[in-house]
């Protein structure tokens, strides 16, 4: 089982890698403005509880995205996927939870959701710790 040590190093060194690429990219192309949506908005790490491997996800759109089954019908249980509910500003499916969530799901097929581990959610322009939306405590309650 990861530890919350291990989850919160695993979020720790995709900012690393976030910030990396996005000075890289400033770097290659200078005389492009550059915006502070070059970064993801949040960054989490998502284990599972018989395993040690750990996986992190960064918020993006929803739009093309295959979840995996038992997720997306979680999501949808919510409101359709690439919309917004009443309670939370955040779209269905954009947050960095369910993303990593879901590479756990497909590389561990027998993992359930109330197997997750979660890292804390961290802005990664600033590394700042952020509380989990109302979208993502539905979705995971059993864990979040």
């Amino acid at each position: 089982m990861a530890t919350k040590k291990e989850l919160e190093r695993c979020v720790t060194n995709a900012i690393k890698v976030v910030r990396h690429r996005v000075k890289q990219s400033r770097q290659a192309h200078p005389q492009v403005k550059h915006k502070i949506k070059d970064y993801p908005a949040i960054i989490v790490a998502c284990s599972y509880r018989s395993s040690k491997k750990v996986f992190w996800g960064q918020s993006e759109s929803p739009v093309n995205h295959i979840y995996e089954d038992r997720l997306r019908k979680r999501l949808e249980g919510l409101a359709p996927i690439g919309t917004k509910r009443p309670g939370c500003d955040n779209t269905i499916g954009s947050c960095a939870e369910p993303h990593a969530a879901d590479l756990v799901l497909k590389k561990a097929p027998r993992c359930n959701l109330n197997k997750l581990q979660f890292s804390r959610a961290y802005r990664p322009r600033t590394a700042k710790h952020k509380r989990y939306c109302r979208n993502c405590k539905d979705t995971f309650h059993e864990v979040l």
